[in-house]
């Protein structure tokens, strides 16, 4: 069991280091548009908070297994 919930955090941390990089990209494009609109920020912001949860949820997840994280923000 504590092998999947492993394999559970390391997924998690995948999914977290994408989440890293489409922010950095809806950043980049933001910047080369000059689109400065609330929609592109919420969406922004929201792919951010996506990131900090799926970080707290691997964190969470090998803390009950009794393994460190293994994600560096």
């Amino acid at each position: 069991m504590n092998d999947e919930i492993t394999e559970l955090a390391d997924h998690l941390d995948d999914t977290a280091e994408r989440l890293a990089e489409l922010s950095i990209e809806l950043l980049q494009g933001a910047l080369a548009d000059a689109d400065t609109s609330e929609a592109r920020s919420r969406l922004e912001r929201s792919v951010t908070r996506a990131r900090r949860a799926t970080i707290k949820a691997a964190s969470i997840l090998r803390e009950s297994t009794g393994a460190s994280d293994s994600f560096d923000e």
